[in-house]
């Protein structure tokens, strides 16, 4: 039993030191490009919402781990249609997560009166963004034929944002997606793709990036979707922080004091998540 719990407290530590780890960089980058670390509405951070948001973001993320072997569990459900005919919400997680990484926003949704909601994994992170994209591409058509709606509307953590985008635009999704509703996407890639491995993914989600760069041309909301982009001043993953707005959205919606984890377990963001859903045409 001692042993169980030294290795628990290590583990916390190592999440503690990794979530304080990118909070350096985020803080290193608000500093030092003040401009691009301004956000449409924003405010004078407070230090002490501040810390708290940090250690709001140290429980989301170790939650994010504890959670992640669910996935084996989750991917192994067949697909079934619940409401046949209606419209599926598809839940597609960020980079190095998986389908587990929705667990609790997809079980808020269905109490809400949801029916079709389906959380999908894509593996693995380190290969190209495009054949990633054809995998969300996959998951999208084969849930509009089970369900037997002809759009489905996507909800994308992170890296997820630009996969739906990309898949949009280049892999003939158009027309099969209504709204897209966007939580902490890098829509103009990140900083802090640069610390991990040039390969891949990692490499193509970089800060303005030349794959980032091919995606917006032409418009940065492909394929006749609508779009709306959810993102925090304190998004540790997605910096700097604006590039999170996404120019030509329906809506840009900031929710202050969020971690790039906390966004998936936010009453907020999740309110926000349904307004978007149930958003008419915006009025001319």
């Amino acid at each position: 039993m001692g042993l169980i719990i030294a290795l628990l407290v290590l583990a916390a530590l190592a999440v503690l030191g990794l979530t304080l780890t990118f909070y350096i960089c985020w803080w290193y980058d608000r500093r030092n490009f003040p401009e691009q670390a301004e956000l449409p509405g924003d405010r004078p951070i407070s230090v002490l919402r501040a810390g708290v948001a940090v250690l709001w973001e140290w429980l989301c993320l170790s939650l994010l781990l504890a959670s992640y072997p669910l996935r084996l569990l989750h991917d192994a459900s067949p697909v079934r249609s619940r409401h046949h005919g209606e419209r599926p919400v598809i839940l597609v997680h960020g980079y190095g997560g998986n389908s587990a990484n929705f667990l609790l926003m997809q079980w808020r949704l269905r109490r809400r009166g949801w029916a079709n909601v389906y959380s999908v994994s894509y593996t693995p992170p380190h290969i190209n963004a495009r054949k990633l994209a054809a995998q969300v591409k996959n998951h999208v058509e084969h849930i509009l034929s089970v369900t037997g709606a002809d759009q489905a509307n996507v909800v994308c953590h992170s890296m997820g944002g630009p996969l739906i985008r990309y898949a949009l635009k280049n892999l003939e999704l158009e027309g099969k997606v209504a709204k897209v509703i966007t939580l902490g996407s890098p829509h103009q890639g990140s900083r802090v793709a640069a610390l991990f491995p040039p390969m891949g993914a990692a490499a193509q989600l970089r800060y303005q990036s030349p794959f980032i760069t091919e995606l917006a041309e032409g418009g940065s909301c492909p394929g006749g979707a609508r779009y709306y982009s959810i993102f925090s001043n304190m998004d540790n993953f997605v910096l700097p922080v604006s590039t999170a707005v996404l120019q030509g959205a329906e809506e840009n919606i900031q929710v202050p004091y969020l971690g790039h984890c906390a966004l998936l377990y936010s009453h907020t963001v999740l309110e926000h998540v349904e307004r978007c859903l149930l958003a008419g045409p915006r009025e001319s």
